[in-house]
């Protein structure tokens, strides 16, 4: 996932996600334990993901050093588990700031949306894409949904994934906000769309400089 650069003045917003998801400082995420400490006192309070631990601190490890390396604002990892066969739901979300186009007009929710293709699903392929514009508690935003190729442990292997991203303008031209939520889990595409649906969907504006 590549974003253009971070913005210079970092607007106040609120997400918000499932109590279990964990949120972290993620600079200090690559740097300290903060990350292992944070498992382990979750699973003080919920011993059956002991099982998990190392699948755990390995999904959030990629999450802090992706987020780092992009700029986002927000990190979030799921730590839930599914209540019917005890398997661990691996998602995560991020959060970016980006100074948008030069020209304003180019950053309309309109704009954004006519830059991005929607792709229709292939035989063989599991693969799509759609584009919406919606409305949410935050305004008019664009939302970009399906089935995306990422790239992972370098530029030549890539893994399909389920990602919904929901940009949305900054109020008073303050760039682009770009809410991203992703998950490996391919073959619940579905469910894991509805729940990004329902988390993008919280974003609303704390504070306008």
């Amino acid at each position: 996932m590549t974003t253009p650069p971070v913005a210079s003045r970092p607007i106040g917003f609120v997400l918000r996600v499932p109590p279990s998801w964990w949120q972290f400082d993620v600079w200090r995420a690559n740097r300290t334990g903060d990350l292992a400490r944070l498992i382990d006192a979750r699973i003080a309070e919920t011993p059956q993901l002991a099982h998990y631990r190392s699948t755990f601190l390995r999904l959030m490890r990629e999450a802090a050093k992706t987020a780092e390396a992009n700029g986002a604002q927000l990190c979030v990892v799921s730590g839930d588990l599914v209540e019917e066969d005890g398997a661990m739901l691996a998602a995560m979300g991020m959060v970016f700031q980006t100074d948008g186009a030069p020209d304003p007009v180019d950053n309309t929710v309109e704009a954004i949306a006519g830059q991005v293709n929607a792709v229709a699903p292939s035989d063989g392929s599991r693969r799509w894409r759609r584009v919406e514009i919606i409305d949410i508690d935050a305004g008019r935003a664009v939302r970009v949904y399906g089935v995306h190729p990422v790239q992972f442990n370098g530029p030549d292997r890539t893994a399909d994934v389920v990602m919904m991203q929901t940009l949305i303008p900054i109020p008073g031209g303050g760039g682009i906000l770009n809410v991203v939520l992703t998950s490996p889990q391919v073959a619940s595409a579905q469910p894991m769309l509805d729940l990004f649906d329902a988390i993008s969907s919280t974003l609303s504006w704390s504070s306008i400089n």
